[in-house]
């Protein structure tokens, strides 16, 4: 997990940059100074570190994901111009913004143990100034996993007469060309309202062979990677029939999941055939490989392995009991979808967001129903004061207190076959909730109502879940308030729960998540967000 720096009180920060240019890696810092290594052996930054300016904010109400951009002015110390005219580049190049504390003159932190709050890359480098030293530069340092380009299904993991050789004499019915498709979890298996088992079409099969004298498909694909399934529903536009699934390989060695498909059940001189993973799911799960791939915490984790971008697997873990109580079953089959883009587009409806850290992308937890006890006890202190007014957050637009999403999507028809809804409980209707929040907010505005769909949610418990974390977030206004926090304060990062204790304001022991935090020349900005949650929060006065 990403690094914390201990407390120490009357302590000052001092900010290091480490940056890399011509084969070589440039040290900066607020002030000169020598930093330890945890084996005795020292670095040195040179100084010449203006205030970065830093800042950071999560935006969780649109669930944008977060980006860090510094903008730095510095001497080098070498002939810029000259480097790079002799073919060295400098936009692109790493670059990480870490601090210590100092107390009394004393380093608190060895170089191991020193707080990295940006890892990101250099943009927009200007050089050449007329009226400055041969080394000045300006840049922006940006941190951003948007520049992913990893994407999930190489060209080669397609049907053709390269990967399978049959399609040359099947004829022009089989599926050539299509992708492979990547299944998770057990797409198309839900329960209906009385709590049985049933099952749609769930993911693609795509046919790879044909009987050209009776014009009957004979094999599918139906995944491209080996899958924990013993065997799968294959429906066509009317029936329906199990067959075995075969883990295997195509003629170019990559692994695919196939089926044979015989007798008279199913029509096989249909050209369009959906599975149904009722007996097993698709991929096995990296973490545990008994298992299918359907917890989200997990999901994303595996689906970063396709990606450009390292994985912090210590943070994934550490929240895995968290996000993988959110079950995601489907299937990804468009080839020029790049990892990130869909990492981004599942994360919207779920309390996280995904952010890079100097061991790689992290995930930040948004548990608005969080317990003060789970949080950093804090009491409003000269180190820690109130800065800005407080701000009620969320116009009447933005208030939704009935929500519906669609869930387990008949995947041929794009239409799903169950929902969830919560607001005020329908009678009889298991799929319907309420909470306190909802009842507060129906009260109060009336019933505002907003609906959506999810084509990676077959699970009630799930659909349940994200449609209750929507409601807690948009049925009743939440407020901001900035503190300014001593340096010794750095520990505290973005995602956290704090604990505040404020009498101005009447806090006692309340349940803050800290969204934004800024450092201004010799102190910290916090942003804290307190969302409404009348169940969670004592009203004692």
């Amino acid at each position: 997990m990403h690094k914390r720096l201990p407390s120490a009180s009357s302590a000052k920060l001092l900010w290091l940059l480490d940056l890399t240019f011509a084969g070589k890696v440039f040290r900066f810092s607020s002030e000169p100074l020598d930093l330890s290594k945890d084996d005795g052996s020292i670095i040195s930054y040179m100084g010449g570190l203006d205030d970065p300016g830093y800042t950071e904010s999560l935006d969780r109400f649109s669930h944008s994901i977060d980006q860090q951009v510094i903008s730095l002015e510095l001497d080098m110390g070498v002939d810029v111009a000259q480097l790079i005219q002799k073919g060295h580049t400098f936009g692109g190049n790493s670059a990480e913004l870490s601090c210590v504390l100092v107390q009394n003159g004393v380093i608190q932190q060895t170089y191991e143990g020193r707080l990295v709050a940006l890892v990101g890359n250099v943009s927009e480098p200007q050089y050449g100034f007329p009226d400055q030293p041969s080394g000045y530069i300006t840049c922006s340092i940006e941190s951003t996993v948007a520049e992913d380009g990893g994407q999930f299904l190489p060209a080669s993991a397609c049907i053709s007469v390269d990967t399978f050789p049959d399609v040359a004499t099947a004829g022009k019915e089989v599926h050539e060309g299509k992708p492979y498709p990547l299944v998770f979890g057990t797409p198309g298996v839900y329960k209906n309202s009385a709590g049985t088992d049933k099952k749609t079409s769930g993911s693609p099969a795509y046919i790879v062979d044909i009987n050209t004298s009776t014009e009957k498909a004979t094999k599918l694909l139906i995944a491209g990677h080996h899958v924990n399934a013993a065997t799968v529903t294959v429906f066509d536009s009317k029936s329906q029939a199990s067959f075995t699934v075969t883990n295997t390989t195509d003629a170019l060695g990559q692994q695919v999941a196939t089926v044979a498909i015989s007798g008279t059940t199913i029509d096989r001189t249909e050209r369009e055939f959906w599975i149904g993973w009722n007996d097993g799911g698709g991929i096995k799960n990296p973490q545990s490989t008994s298992e299918e791939l359907t917890g989200l915490g997990d999901v994303v984790r595996w689906a970063l392995r396709y990606s450009t971008l390292d994985a912090d697997s210590g943070s994934f873990a550490a929240s895995s009991d968290f996000l993988n109580r959110f079950k995601l079953d489907g299937y990804i089959s468009d080839p020029t979808t790049t990892v990130w883009e869909w990492v981004s587009s599942i994360s919207k409806m779920f309390p996280v967001t995904i952010r890079r850290g100097p061991d790689g992308v992290y995930p930040i937890i948004h548990d608005v129903r969080a317990s003060p006890d789970s949080g950093l006890k804090i009491t409003t202190s000269p180190e820690f004061q109130q800065l800005s007014l407080v701000q009620v957050e969320g116009k009447l637009e933005n208030i939704f207190n009935s929500i519906r999403i669609g869930y387990a999507m008949r995947a041929k028809e794009g239409s799903p076959k169950r929902y969830a809804v919560i607001g005020t409980k329908a009678t009889g209707d298991p799929s319907s909730f309420s909470t306190t929040t909802t009842k507060q907010s129906i009260s109060r505005y009336g019933v505002r109502y907003r609906s959506f769909d999810s084509a990676y949610i077959y699970d009630r418990s799930t659909a349940q879940k994200v449609i209750r974390y929507m409601a807690d977030i948009e049925a009743l206004p939440s407020r901001t308030v900035d503190y300014r926090a001593a340096p010794r304060f750095a520990s505290i990062s973005l995602g956290d729960i704090i604990t505040l204790t404020d009498s101005s304001l009447y806090f006692t022991d309340q349940a803050c998540i800290v969204t934004g935090k800024t450092w201004d020349t010799d102190s910290w900005i916090f942003t804290l967000l307190i969302d409404t949650i009348p169940d969670r929060d004592d009203r004692t006065f």
